[in-house]
């Protein structure tokens, strides 16, 4: 698998011209890795280079060539830290449990109850490299992807629900864009969001407030330096659109809001590629959860155009469709389906029922005759065992982390597990550089590891020319 790590010529590009952008984009992730940010710095690069693009996706994919570092934030070193034991897991000690055994589907493995001894597995010596255990490594590839003494610490906290989903890593501002959970009367229509951004080098925590109504947003992307395309799931009769906001100014516009005169249902994650396609989940979610009344279209994944307008199902055979992230090199989809928190199933959607999908399938991409990208082949890629699977990101090296009932679990590129943070629930992350941060409800928590996440379009310049 070719990774963003790697470098080479595209057809027709002079390898002078090639080895410029290779040094320029090195000396710009080296600066951008040093906390320069002026926008001074970006903007003469742009226009002095042909093709460049604007520092866009497109330029990306056309030169294959990648801006040297996601840069990181430091974290404070005032953010609190907690316990952060790593631990190595024997997969061939834990392939046989003394019988009887018993698990409740929504605790982790540690938890086990062995009836024998009438202890949790963590508690006997066939579990006891799982007590207190917080990095849990299943592969020794893992221990390299989270370094020598990784720490998980508290950036933010509050008494309500208010990080939850679409976190997103803004590295020419220095911050963090997130969504608080429903808020307002939940058994009703009348429910809303927060919309944040925090500050990981200080702490501090603004709202944002767009200059026109985003009904219960949900997921985001990167779009520009300072502005996101986000997600409207919608509200009662008003269907899910998409729209971009520019953070610091609350300015909003929407991009998408029907397919053919037909509402969207609720959309909840979304992601842009290099060549500047906007691919987005839509779940029904919100006519379960009852911010939403009209159902006019299936649980799909959608491909947009946002150059030509041109909008498609690209996937479907979905319970509940939720993130989706591309690979690397752009070549494989993963789209995570979260058919157990469905209402309407057998638990009430409490992830217990071993017949709903909590699953991550993967998908090729590939170009049509007409030059428009498909989603094939699709494939099983993990089934979690705690909770269901929801946001979804990828490292330079192709593997996968995705929040899950019991934390963050991180796959290679075949599916294998390499490991979990275990902190409790995370709904959505996002990878700050070398940092991962975690939206975990009442609390924003994050990590220094040695595993990097990838440039997406949009980091440094418009993900669309």
């Amino acid at each position: 698998m070719t990774t963003s790590g790697s470098t080479r010529a595209s057809s027709g590009t002079p390898k002078n011209i090639s080895l410029a952008y290779v040094v320029i984009g090195a000396v710009l992730g080296w600066l951008l890795g040093q906390g320069v940010w002026p926008e001074a710095l970006v903007n003469p690069i742009a226009s002095s280079i042909p093709y460049i693009d604007g520092l866009t996706g497109s330029f990306l994919a056309k030169n294959n060539v990648p801006w040297g570092l996601n840069p990181s934030p430091q974290l404070s070193s005032a953010s609190d830290a907690l316990p952060s034991k790593v631990c190595n897991v024997s997969p061939a000690s834990l392939a046989d449990i003394p019988e009887p055994f018993e698990r409740d589907a929504l605790e982790p493995l540690h938890t086990t109850k062995v009836a024998s001894s009438g202890q949790q597995l963590q508690d006997t010596p066939k579990g006891a490299e799982l007590k207190d255990c917080v990095f849990a490594a299943y592969d020794s590839n893992f221990n390299s992807l989270i370094g020598a003494e990784p720490t998980v610490k508290r950036l933010a906290q509050k008494d309500y629900t208010f990080a939850h989903e679409g976190p997103v890593w803004l590295p020419t501002i220095r911050k963090i864009f997130f969504v608080s959970n429903r808020l307002g009367d939940t058994e009703s229509s009348n429910q809303y969001v927060e919309l944040w951004l925090l500050d990981p080098e200080t702490l501090e925590t603004t709202q944002v407030q767009p200059n026109v109504p985003i009904l219960v947003a949900n997921g985001a992307t990167n779009w520009s330096p300072s502005v996101v395309l986000i997600l409207q799931q919608g509200g009662n009769k008003t269907g899910g659109a998409l729209f971009v906001l520019d953070v610091l100014t609350g300015a909003a516009r929407q991009l998408l809001d029907n397919f053919q005169g037909l509402q969207f249902n609720s959309p909840n994650d979304v992601v842009v590629s290099r060549e500047g396609v906007v691919y987005f989940t839509d779940p029904s979610f919100g006519i379960q959860q009852k911010f939403r009344s009209v159902m006019q279209l299936g649980d799909y994944v959608w491909r947009f155009n946002a150059r030509t307008g041109d909008t498609a199902i690209v996937a479907a055979t979905f319970e509940q469709p939720n993130g989706v992230v591309l690979s690397p090199d752009g070549r494989v989809a993963y789209v995570t389906d979260t058919g157990c928190k469905h209402a309407d199933a057998p638990d009430g959607g409490q992830c217990t029922s071993p017949n709903m999908s909590r699953s991550i399938y993967a998908f090729d991409i590939i170009k049509g005759s007409d030059g428009a990208t498909l989603l094939s082949n699709k494939r099983l890629f993990a089934a979690v065992d705690v909770g269901a699977p929801d946001g979804i990101k990828v490292d330079v090296e192709g593997n996968v982390w995705t929040g899950v009932g019991d934390g963050v679990a991180a796959y290679s590129p075949s599916g294998k597990l390499l490991g979990k943070i275990l902190v409790g629930e995370v709904a959505n992350l996002v990878f700050a550089g070398d940092v991962l941060v975690m939206m975990k409800e009442t609390e924003v928590l994050a990590v220094k590891l040695t595993a990097r996440g990838v440039v997406l379009p949009g980091m440094l310049g418009p993900a669309v020319a």
